[in-house]
């Protein structure tokens, strides 16, 4: 038995000198903090909490620039944090594959999804799917975001200006928007199910960040057997269930208007209603072309995706207008300009007025991008520029929050001023990434911005927004995409209130 136990650490002990000689020959001349070879910046990770990983990043973007490299357990990335180093990544046709250990943990939740999926799977299903975001789909969408607006708004009136937690409101409303206007399903306010979808869908991506730190959870046989592994599986079955019941009451709907256009011999409306309606349609027309089980990947990634980015989108919307009484005021005197004082909700024309809105979203994506890096597994070789070339088989990492505060192409880049997005200002295309570029851009950026427009301008209209806290303690957390460590208080007064507020 001894004999043989010393062979097995022989060889793990070749094996390991092996991955280090490799990982050593494998290191590029880039700059990068220090590493021990093949154990790279693993050797400290299990000690980083969710909410150090930004600064973390930011610190090396600081000390090392543009372009640098780190290493963990043998895999290297390549950090890009500046418009020009990132162009060439996003813009590349060829390098679409999402990192490999980054993705491979969504797989759980979204399987084969948008999100995770590359190729020829990829660029077909982007293809049969990108329809669905048309503006003239999106526009009849509109009836059901004012709808959602409105209770929203009353939502947070109801806290009667005492400091409210806003977090568990917005997340609702955003998950009731992505069911009624892409999934054509609405539901019910005394249902508890979505409150349990939310929850669940949260602790499946905190236990995905939190599996990135504990290198030890990377093995999938690993992390089954660890507690926080049982945990995430088991709050990707909750989220899966609801997605189904999601897909089989919109089923039902879809078989119903179809035997109704049939028996009353009337032609079949062609008009998509929602996003979930193409998929139907697919599968339903086009047997083989479409499953039922490809409806369900893309289901469950655009439920979760879609609700906690335009979340997270909001909240910092929210902190940095109750932080900026100036800017608010002058949100607000946009809205009276363009409704004076009629109570309707807005129109397509109406938000294509609200230029100076727009301008404040764009800052706030610019100051917190939702998703604040994402990353390509490199098929072959990529050309940076005349001098620099990454190797395939590495993994770019694309530093969107360091993109966003780059001094050399934003002054003063930790301020929120929306006026640095007053149309017609020049700016190099790829230092303003919120929504990703290239072939792999997000497909729902559009539907982003008009969910975003139409609740800011229904809140502002109605409310009054005051912090709780400064911004100077703000910090934040990475769940996936961004969001205020600890939660986010902001106190929500009547717009009457507003002048009393003001004067006290």
């Amino acid at each position: 038995m001894m004999s043989v136990a010393l062979v097995l650490v022989s060889v793990i002990l070749v094996l390991l000198l092996g991955l280090m000689a490799k990982s050593w020959i494998r290191r590029s001349n880039l700059p990068g903090p220090p590493l021990i070879p093949f154990f790279g910046v693993a050797a400290f990770m299990w000690q980083i909490k969710t909410k150090d990983i930004l600064p973390l990043f930011i610190g090396w973007y600081k000390k090392y620039g543009e372009i640098f490299e780190v290493e963990v357990f043998g895999m290297p990335y390549v950090f890009v944090a500046e418009p020009e180093v990132v162009e060439p990544v996003l813009t590349n046709s060829v390098n679409i594959t999402k990192g490999y250990f980054e993705y491979k943990f969504f797989r759980p939740m979204f399987n084969d999804g948008l999100i995770v999926s590359d190729g020829d799977k990829w660029r077909s299903r982007r293809k049969l799917l990108t329809p669905s975001f048309h503006f003239k789909i999106l526009e009849l969408a509109l009836i059901s975001i004012n709808r959602n607006a409105k209770v929203h708004v009353s939502d947070l009136l109801a806290s009667g200006g005492k400091p409210m937690e806003l977090e568990e409101a917005i997340f609702l409303s955003t998950l009731k928007l992505i069911c009624e206007t892409a999934m054509g399903v609405q539901l019910s306010t005394k249902n508890k199910k979505e409150n349990q979808y939310i929850k669940a869908s949260k602790i499946c991506l905190d236990e995905i960040v939190e599996r990135y730190l504990r290198v030890w959870r990377y093995p999938e046989f690993m992390f089954r057997f660890c507690s926080a592994g049982k945990l995430f599986f088991k709050n990707v079955e909750i989220t899966h269930n609801f997605d189904k019941q999601v897909i089989r009451q919109r089923k039902e709907l879809f078989q119903a208007e179809k035997n109704g256009s049939q028996n009353n011999g009337s032609e079949k409306n062609d008009r998509r209603k929602a996003f979930l309606d193409s998929l139907i349609e697919l599968e339903d027309s086009h047997p083989g072309l479409f499953t039922e089980s490809d409806m369900m990947e893309e289901v469950d990634t655009f439920m979760t995706a879609g609700h906690h980015t335009t979340a997270s989108a909001m909240m910092f919307a929210y902190l940095l207008l109750a932080n900026h009484p100036d800017i608010q005021e002058k949100v607000y005197d946009e809205q009276i300009a363009i409704f004076e004082n009629d109570e309707r909700m807005p129109t397509i024309q109406d938000l294509s007025k609200m230029v100076y809105l727009e301008m404040v979203i764009k800052e706030t994506l610019r100051l917190y991008p939702t998703v604040p890096f994402t990353s390509r597994l490199l098929k072959e070789d990529l050309r940076i520029d005349e001098n620099r070339v990454i190797k395939a088989g590495k993994t770019v990492v694309v530093f969107t929050y360091g993109v966003h505060h780059s001094k050399k192409h934003w002054d003063n880049p930790d301020e929120f001023i929306p006026e640095r997005f007053t149309p017609g200002t020049n700016r190099h295309s790829f230092s303003y990434i919120p929504f990703s570029a290239g072939p792999r851009n997000c497909i729902g950026q559009k539907y982003a911005i008009l969910v975003l427009k139409t609740m800011l301008s229904t809140v502002v209209r109605k409310c009054w927004l005051e912090p709780v806290a400064s911004m100077d303690s703000l910090d934040l957390d990475y769940a996936i995409t961004l969001k205020p460590s600890g939660g986010l208080l902001v106190k929500v007064l009547p717009r009457d209130n507003t002048k009393a507020s003001l004067s006290q």
